[in-house]
């Protein structure tokens, strides 16, 4: 710690302390002498606290921490207990420095990052020749170069077959990741490997290392109720104490044969150990400390309030593709219905036209199915999304309409075969419809995480019932939650029926989070108590709606989340519940004059010491068996 703090600070405490001893062992003995002496060292020992409790008073009109010591010490020097009253302004600036170091460690966890962001980047013009650029002003398309160590400045496609990548930094996975050609890295990651290229795909202010490092900031400006709780404390409070001691220094005006030193020195021993420093200090730094210990996971949480609300967690709703399931779709069976309409190379080709404009996981997957079988890719004119059905256009003067098995039956009033969902193999249905007949139909199964099964039964085990809202078909809903140990799930969900279902669900259970990755589900991570977003492929419009990010997408960072928020939250409680127990000992012995300054100082800066100390366990949480921040991938079988 020493070596942190400023070195005034340093000479300051050093001089204070020194003085103390002089004066205790009665090496200044003239009493002018002892007043000068302590009036000189008082004035540059505490100067900071004074024109802070003026400044509370005259500016912000009420009383602080900073007013109560200042008061304590002035009643100290009216008394002639010289060593006293430096001593409140020495322990008092040692106990501050104490907590100014335990933050600057949490803070250190999370401002890190920003050194990530690199200040320049190697642009490769068209003649091959290398130019150096800060990253705001490179745009989409151009071709970069990362050297080995160096970080990655803007989120690009590898030109190279493959490339080694330290991901730790956004993800908290420690092995290298493997990228191979055509895949994007993104922004504030650090090459391990040889010189590769990249084609820049987002420009800086959208990059993932800027998205990281806006959270950081939001972070920041994001205060927890119990912080704001021990903020009001202070202000009503330190109001209450000052009369509370005044009245106890006016007690030998009614009481007769009362001493006034007596009792003036009781009321300044209630002054001093009333003092919410501790609270005021250990509680806010309890949650930041929590937020480091969080980050360490490659979990970003945008604030403290955020930790509360997760600590109280009744429930968790997930969507399904992209969250519970990779969103990676392969082709498991195509249905001909009518082959004198269209063929099987016409219905693959229908959906290629269509499904081309999209790049929702479903149209990626028919599209690569396609080009592995070779059809052709015609045009689509007149193309029109049918919200919450599928896809319509024009290919070679017929009507198609690509969509799901609500576009058939409800849109269009088709009838699907008898039996036909019965017999099909359960996955998520696309169907072609051409001139109003429905022609054909593809299925397509969606991978189940690896990490799936274990988050859901880690999510019971720590009595958090979960649930999936989804719009696909009820078999395949039903199906997945079945395979995952899903306590509830809703299919067939429209885009405005899934925040209508969360908020019937948050009715219901109370404080509810939501976990999602698509632009669709923006509404509801916004409207959630904690909105959990998946940072490695979600949206961005996600992203910015959550108030949690999984920043490499592991599902089983969620219950570590959830259990390093419930322990920052019993730390803060634990922290509020001693400190009051024993400053109310010691008011009490103070106002019955068993109490001396002495200990009160030690009731007051020795407890604030003490409080911040133990507010500083989150640091070492990451490296403690007690809480469980990792779990074992299962899969979901």
């Amino acid at each position: 710690m020493l070596k942190t703090m400023d070195l005034k600070l340093k000479l300051r405490l050093g001089l204070g302390l020194l003085t103390m001893v002089l004066l205790l062992t009665d090496v200044i003995s003239h009493e002018i002498a002892r007043l000068a002496i302590t009036l000189v060292v008082y004035v540059v020992v505490a100067y900071p606290v004074l024109i802070s409790a003026v400044k509370d008073i005259f500016v912000r009109h009420r009383m602080s921490e900073q007013f109560l010591m200042s008061i304590a010490t002035f009643g100290a020097l009216g008394l002639r207990d010289y060593p006293e009253a430096l001593a409140v302004m020495v322990f008092y600036l040692i106990g501050d420095a104490f907590e100014e170091y335990a933050s600057q460690r949490s803070h250190n966890e999370i401002a890190s990052l920003v050194k990530l962001k690199p200040s320049r980047v190697r642009v490769i013009d068209e003649d091959g020749s290398e130019r150096i650029v800060k990253p705001r002003q490179v745009k989409i398309g151009s071709r970069i170069r990362v050297l080995a160590g160096e970080s990655v400045a803007l989120d690009g496609t590898l030109v190279g077959e493959s490339a080694s990548i330290d991901m730790s930094a956004l993800n908290g996975e420690s092995e290298p990741a493997l990228f191979t050609k055509g895949q994007e890295i993104p922004s504030g990651v650090i090459n391990m490997g040889q010189v590769i290229e990249l084609i820049v795909t987002k420009d800086s202010k959208n990059s993932s290392i800027t998205r990281l490092l806006n959270l950081i900031e939001d972070a920041a400006a994001n205060k927890s109720r119990p912080e704001a709780l021990i903020t009001r404390f202070s202000v009503y409070y330190t109001p209450i104490v000052v009369g509370c001691a005044v009245l106890l220094a006016l007690v030998p005006l009614v009481v007769p044969d009362e001493s006034f030193a007596n009792w003036f020195t009781r009321a300044l021993v209630f002054l001093v150990v009333s003092c919410p420093c501790a609270l005021v200090l250990s509680v806010p730094l309890s949650f930041f400390g929590g937020l480091g210990a969080i980050s360490k996971t490659g979990v970003m949480v945008k604030g403290s309030i955020h930790i509360e609300a997760l600590s109280k967690l009744k429930a968790m709703a997930f969507d399904k593709t992209g969250t519970i399931t990779k969103g990676k779709f392969s082709v498991l069976e195509i249905k001909l219905y009518n082959e004198a309409v269209a063929t099987k190379e016409q219905v693959l080709s229908s959906l290629y036209a269509l499904e081309s404009l999209t790049t929702h996981p479903i149209g990626v997957a028919i599209v690569a199915y396609c080009e592995g079988q070779g059809i052709a890719l015609k045009e689509a004119t007149a193309v029109k999304e049918l919200t919450g059905f599928g896809l319509s256009g024009v290919i070679d003067g017929h009507e198609i309409m690509v969509g799901k098995e609500q576009l058939v039956t409800q849109k269009l009033g088709l009838t699907i075969p008898p039996n036909e969902s019965n017999l099909s193999p359960v996955g998520t249905e696309v169907y072609v419809v051409q001139d109003g007949v429905l022609v054909g139909r593809i299925i397509l199964a969606d991978e189940i995480k690896d990490t799936a099964r274990a988050l859901f039964d880690e999510l019971n085990e720590l009595g958090v019932k979960s649930y999936m809202i989804t719009g696909d078909k009820e078999r395949v809903a039903a199906d997945i939650a079945s395979r995952c140990h899903i306590s509830a799930y809703y299919a067939e969900q429209l885009p405005e029926d899934k925040l209508k279902t969360f908020k019937a669900i948050k009715a219901k259970d109370g404080v509810v989070g939501y976990v999602g990755d698509g632009i669709n589900d923006a509404p509801t991570l916004a409207a959630s108590d904690v909105g959990v977003a998946m940072g490695q492929f979600g949206s961005a419009s996600a992203v910015e709606a959550a108030d949690v990010v999984v920043m490499n997408d592991d599902l089983t960072k969620i219950p570590s989340t959830i259990r390093l928020a419930k322990a920052t939250y019993s730390l803060a409680k634990q922290n509020m519940i001693f400190v009051i127990a024993v400053k109310a000992i010691i008011l009490i012995l103070g106002a019955l004059g068993m109490a001396n300054i002495w200990l009160a100082i030690l009731g007051d800066v020795g407890l604030c010491v003490l409080a911040v100390l133990n507010a500083m366990r989150p640091l070492y949480w990451g490296k403690s068996k007690k809480i469980k921040v990792a779990t074992p991938s299962a899969e979901c079988s």
